[in-house]
């Protein structure tokens, strides 16, 4: 596809009048493309769903429909009202996906609040961190995350979901009594929706603010950007639409497969359900036979999630035993993947209609898309820039744009970009610059635009989709007084793409083994980040010229040992 005919598509597709007829939008000073039929906020949003018939969520034996979870949603944002939480305020959510989190979320977003979407696999310590840094002033929690809240130092209500537990407000009591009508607060585009926390190469996760008009814009972009590559194909001739189509033998349908404090699940899954009436299909916790019954049973259209999940449905030995037909799209995001796994994706379940992309937390998850016969010529590549809003180019060390196939660090430019760490002015300061998110990951744009992700400037390791800030797992380490030195790092998974791994120099009468280290960061760090692989040294860990330690080389001969 030559870019002529990108440009027609894209053209025709965004001209005035059109249901994605784009515009100058001009944030601080930066002009930005943004879309004229975008909801003004999210409440616009869940009430344009209300054309929406049949299932909106189904979770085990419940199901819901878009008006049922519109009005659960009115009688939380009330009862927020009730209590004095104003617009702006912050309101906290660290459940599995039972259905309360989707109804808190709309509640709290519909009467102009600030979601916190927490991270539900945070320690005591970790949430602790986050109710303070964030400033909750009430927050929803499950049995969970209630024996965690016990260890906290904090006094913010509680709402519990699915506790039974009497010394608390229950979800149902919370909202008894409410109006079912949504109330009408004033919430303009650039209000504050939503605040979710993500590692990265900082001790302490930061937390990522975003506006009301960066996430719809989002919703739009990825509606519009495959209009637009479709429109490109038709011009080119590799696509022929049908003469007379025939009716969908399925209606649109998904599986929640991440958790809602991610990004792809709040974003990518959630909120774009809202825009095209598809039911969504919630799961207590990810397992692949499971998700092989739900498709089967509830007729899935699309799936997507991390790499892992589609591969690990391919790799069942109960795979043809369901009836996948239903099955129109598998793909996946948030962390490499290898072309054999593709290919094998490709070939069981997507039926041609395979793909991946690249976005963050700080861009909705928006960013590149790729599928079908480009994915499968470029497998490596996690896509073309998403148009009309997304921009993505690579720089030098002194900020210059470099020519395609030269290397450097990605940066992505939109409207859906994020609008500032939450109280930290520097980190924002960093990362947004004339409107462009310098994303800390190194790679090239080839000839046509793919992007290729070859490196990783900040130091984190992506665990099967989820970011882990190296230095928060080293300062937890490092409060162990046996411990002199600690060097944290990715290594090759299979199954994940990465998992953690760490070498420590031990105080020289040290006789710690790696099981109670290993203890000992479990009391610390959530689960995921506890590293699966610990030597322990003696020596003082190598050094750079600059006498920062020898990161690199530690991690390279660490994986040669494993090889």
């Amino acid at each position: 596809m030559v870019l002529t005919e990108l440009e027609q598509a894209l053209a025709d597709v965004t001209a005035r009048g059109q249901p994605y007829e784009t515009l100058t939008i001009t944030l601080g000073d930066v002009d930005f493309i943004g879309f004229k039929n975008a909801p003004k906020n999210l409440r616009e949003l869940y009430r344009a769903s209300l054309r929406h018939e049949g299932d909106f969520y189904v979770y085990e034996n419940e199901r819901f429909s878009y008006q049922e979870a519109w009005s659960l949603a009115a009688k939380v944002a009330n009862r927020l009202l009730d209590l004095g939480i104003k617009p702006g305020d912050r309101v906290g959510i660290s459940l599995r996906n039972y259905p309360e989190w989707i109804w808190a979320f709309m509640g709290i977003t519909a009467m102009g609040g600030v979601a916190v979407a927490m991270n539900a696999w945070w320690t005591a310590e970790e949430m602790q961190y986050g109710i303070d840094d964030s400033g909750l002033k009430l927050i929803f929690v499950d049995e969970e995350r209630l024996l965690r809240m016990n260890e906290v130092r904090s006094h913010i209500p509680l709402v519990l979901v699915r506790v039974n537990d009497d010394r608390y407000e229950t979800f149902h009591e919370f909202i008894d009594g409410m109006s079912a009508e949504m109330p009408d607060s004033a919430i303009t585009p650039e209000d504050n929706a939503t605040l979710l926390y993500t590692s990265g190469s900082t001790a302490h996760p930061k937390g990522v603010l975003s506006t009301h008009r960066a996430i719809t814009n989002a919703l739009l972009g990825w509606e519009a950007g495959g209009i637009i590559g479709y429109r490109a194909g038709v011009i080119n001739g590799s696509i022929k639409p049908p003469t007379n189509p025939a009716p969908a033998r399925f209606k649109p349908a998904t599986i929640l497969s991440v958790p809602l404090f991610h990004v792809t699940g709040l974003t990518v899954q959630l909120l774009q359900s809202f825009r095209s009436g598809r039911k969504l299909v919630g799961m207590y916790k990810w397992d692949v036979e499971d998700a092989l019954n739900i498709i089967e049973r509830e007729r899935i259209t699309s799936f997507n999630g991390v790499p892992t999940m589609a591969y690990e449905l391919v790799q069942s030995k109960n795979l043809e035993n369901h009836d996948l037909s239903s099955l129109q799209s598998a793909g996946g995001g948030g962390a490499a993947m290898a072309p054999e796994q593709a290919r094998e994706i490709d070939k069981k379940i997507s039926r041609g209609a395979s793909g991946t992309g690249w976005g963050m937390t700080e861009t909705q998850g928006l960013a590149t898309g790729i599928g079908g016969d480009a994915y499968r010529a470029r497998p490596r590549s996690c896509g073309r820039a998403v148009p009309p809003i997304v921009k993505v180019k690579a720089i030098d060390e002194n900020g210059r744009e470099l020519p395609p196939n030269a290397t450097g660090e990605l940066c992505i430019w939109g409207i859906m970009n994020f609008k500032a760490y939450w109280n930290n002015e520097n980190a924002t300061r960093d990362a947004l610059v004339d409107g462009w998110v310098h994303t800390g990951d190194i790679g090239h744009l080839d000839d046509d635009g793919y992007v290729f992700i070859t490196d990783r400037k900040k130091d984190i390791v992506i665990r099967g989709g989820e970011n882990i800030g190296c230095q928060e797992v080293e300062a937890a380490l490092l409060e162990h007084p046996d411990v002199r030195e600690v060097c944290v790092f990715g290594v090759p998974h299979k199954r994940l793409g990465e998992t953690v791994a760490c070498v420590l120099s031990l105080e020289e009468n040290s006789t710690i083994d790696t099981d109670a280290l290993i203890g000992f960061a479990k009391e610390r760090l959530a689960y995921h980040k506890v590293p699966e692989f610990i030597e322990l040294r003696r020596d003082r860990l190598p050094r750079t010229a600059s006498e920062k330690i020898f990161k690199r080389q530690i991690r390279d001969e660490f994986i040669s040992k494993l090889t």
